[in-house]
């Protein structure tokens, strides 16, 4: 497992009390993690059971190429689960879920209804291909830097073969498990997925307002970031200079202000950016700018020119437009208009509310995506919507 001391220590170090100095406290999560790998060491498999080990896993921003899931997703290899082709295991969270323990019987072996899931594949991509869902276990998130970046252990997991079902269809599909079916077993397993300099862009993290720094977000919808050292005095719209980090845990240092990005993801060149929460209930963005993609303040006259549409309809109001429109609503209170019928021409798009987590949409209500291809061949579902889908 990937040490987590390093950064962590030397970041909150060299921010509050000056650099020079190091942190040598051991980390609690570790503690518990080994605990659980000691216990778990006298765990016997389920009678017709295969024991399997899980590889590295990895979460969007570490794949090649990049690809952010609707929920915080982690992949990594499967061994000895028996295929001849490649061999996955999956483990998505629900964007709330806070650290803790959790008990993987919960989720009713569905990929549907679990908020922690874990599930894997056999053959994957092939026509042999089979589904293994979790219908017991323990999953232990032990620490959240972001929702993309956690440190856990999964112990004792009952992988069931299953097959797809109802609903078969839309952002989330179902499962079912096999009767008699074929059945794996993980005994104990990690992951990490923090990396050197990560933080948290969304309002109110302890990482989005460190002091002498910004945290840039590195997806669309701002849930995962990396942080620079902000060192200067240049603000919103302020040519700007970004000198790389000398070492894998140092920090790319810039001479914008704290709070401000040095970046050019939505300009020529690199200029102060101002970031930004568009969830939050006042986002803070300067005069005559928005809380945009990346979590950036900027004009939406600059985002409209590269393909990002503006509608006036407030959330749960009928958008002029009878097409897919990124932002309404007003900042502080932001959606996307969206035809849930998907009859183009013959229905009007509604503005949806975002939301970020599947568990803050109401009853009846699912978790929509909107798609972002990216350079490479990756693509970012980051931003998500609350909309009745009828089921």
């Amino acid at each position: 497992m990937k040490s987590i001391n390093g950064w962590w220590g030397a970041v909150l170090v060299s921010g509050l009390i000056g650099c020079g100095q190091e942190a040598h406290e051991p980390a609690p999560e570790q503690a518990e993690i080994r605990a659980a790998e000691q216990e778990a060491r006298f765990l016997t498999p389920p009678a017709g059971c295969t024991e399997v080990t899980v590889g590295e896993l990895f979460n969007g921003i570490e794949l090649t190429p990049v690809q952010y899931e609707r929920q915080p997703t982690f992949r990594g290899d499967l061994s000895n689960i028996g295929g001849a082709q490649r061999d996955e295991v999956r483990i998505r969270l629900d964007m709330n879920t806070q650290p803790g323990l959790y008990d993987l019987s919960q989720g009713g072996a569905n990929t549907f209804t679990c908020e922690q899931c874990v599930f894997g594949y056999q053959d994957m991509g092939t026509t042999a291909q089979k589904l293994f869902v979790a219908d017991s276990g323990a999953l232990l998130l032990a620490l959240q830097v972001s929702p993309q970046q956690t440190v856990g252990a999964l112990s004792n997991v009952v992988l069931r073969e299953s097959v797809l079902a109802t609903p078969t269809s839309g952002p989330y599909t179902g499962s079912s498990v096999v009767s008699g079916g074929e059945c794996r077993w993980i005994r104990f397993a990690t992951w990490n997925t923090v990396r050197p300099g990560g933080c948290d862009p969304r309002e109110g993290s302890l990482t989005s307002n460190l002091p002498d720094t910004a945290c840039v977000a590195d997806d669309y919808a701002a849930t995962d970031g990396t942080l620079q050292r902000a060192l200067g005095t240049k603000t919103q719209g302020e040519a700007c200079t970004a000198t790389s980090a000398e070492s894998e845990y140092a920090l790319t240092t810039t001479d914008c202000e704290q709070g401000f990005a040095c970046t050019d993801l939505l300009s020529e060149n690199a200029q102060c950016l101002k970031t930004c929460d568009f969830m939050a209930p006042t986002p803070g963005c300067p005069t005559g700018t928005v809380c945009g993609v990346y979590g950036l303040c900027i004009e939406q006259s600059v985002l409209e020119p590269i393909g990002f549409a503006f509608d006036t309809a407030l959330i749960g109001e009928a958008c002029t437009s009878s097409s897919f429109t990124e932002f309404c609503g007003v900042e502080g209170a932001r959606g996307t208009c969206f035809d849930a019928d998907g009859a183009a021409g013959l229905a009007v798009a509604t503005c949806h509310r975002y939301a970020r987590a599947r568990s803050e949409c109401g009853a009846g209500e699912e978790l929509g995506y909107i798609y972002y291809p990216l350079s490479g061949g990756g693509g970012d579902r980051g931003y998500g919507f609350c909309y009745f889908d009828g089921r």
